[in-house]
């Protein structure tokens, strides 16, 4: 496994659980709850909630072999082929990272060097039973942990996916015990799952789809669909044009050049420049249709994106 990402993920999770922080007040609500009757007097004002659900606020995050949906108010950021995720109060940080591993390695041998290299770092752990699981389609396991991470007490689980025959996915969630007080169980596993629920993955090896239609993306009536609409469409439309390729490969700029109709729908418009390229795309954030490469681009494999 590449040395470099897993520094990168134990570094995170390793800062990340030293950080002495208060725990943050929100709960998790897997579906709406009832609306309450007249007659109905609660005893507390209601929490804010976390909603995974379709039309909750969240952004698109994406690496080079996954992407998912990060919910408000939990806090994202990717490098590479590496997410970290975190609540406000850093009480709960995640990671997830894509990885080449050697053909047909046990996934629960993943998960035991992940958690030896935070071993190295301080960390002490014990694992549950394994499980089995399945993310996007791909089955995998998940393995629940105790333990202690930058001196701190904790709760959580490890994940690992083999997502092709030399390539692996691996998770992993620390929820700090703060004052004896446990949120794992009540809060942070659900977060967690919620978080796998969105995953998707995108193979590595997939060939770059180039449009037949020479109008594709440069006129208004053929223009991307990326989807995603007002709170989505910009966070999808960034990682279309992110892997949007010159001809031969070259690395692209972009920038955003307003916006015009089309019927009745709003297209953004972008100035593309670089090797041998300079164009205006037509990009549509409220309808979606398997995205391509304009013909005179390429792209960095398949576009990491699916209906919203």
């Amino acid at each position: 496994m590449k040395n470099h990402s897993v520094f990168l993920l134990c570094l995170s999770l390793a800062l990340a659980s030293c950080s002495p922080l208060a725990m943050q007040n929100f709960t998790v609500t897997p579906s709406p709850a009832p609306t309450p009757r007249a007659t109905d007097t609660p005893s507390r004002p209601p929490e804010p909630t976390l909603d995974f659900g379709p039309d909750a606020i969240h952004m698109l995050v994406v690496a080079d072999s996954f992407s998912l949906s990060v919910p408000f108010p939990l806090h994202s950021e990717s490098q590479g082929n590496l997410v970290f995720i975190s609540d406000e109060a850093q009480t709960l940080n995640i990671s997830f990272v894509g990885d080449t591993t050697d053909a047909g390695l046990p996934l629960l041998e993943v998960i035991d060097l992940f958690l030896a290299s935070l071993e190295d770092r301080g960390g002490q752990f014990l694992q549950a039973k394994p499980v089995d699981i399945v993310i996007d389609g791909v089955e995998g396991i998940a393995v629940d942990l105790t333990g202690v991470l930058g001196e701190k007490d904790i709760e959580g689980r490890a994940i690992a996916v083999a997502t092709g025959p030399d390539f692996v996915f691996f998770g992993i969630a620390i929820s700090n015990i703060v004052d004896g007080n446990s949120t794992w169980a009540s809060r942070d596993l659900a977060i967690f799952e919620g978080l796998t629920g969105t995953l998707t993955f995108t193979d590595v090896n997939a060939e770059c789809p180039i449009a037949t239609d020479p109008a594709y993306g440069y006129q208004p009536e053929s223009a991307v669909q990326v989807g995603g609409g007002d709170f989505d469409g910009p966070s999808r439309e960034r990682v279309y044009l992110d892997h949007l390729r010159g001809p031969n490969g070259g690395a692209l700029s972009y920038e955003r050049n307003g916006s015009t109709m089309a019927g009745d729908v709003i297209l953004d418009i972008y100035h593309i420049t670089g090797p041998s390229i300079d164009a205006i795309i037509y990009v549509d954030e409220y309808g979606f249709s398997e995205p391509m490469a304009p013909r005179g681009f390429t792209c960095d494999g398949a576009f990491p994106l699916q209906a919203p």
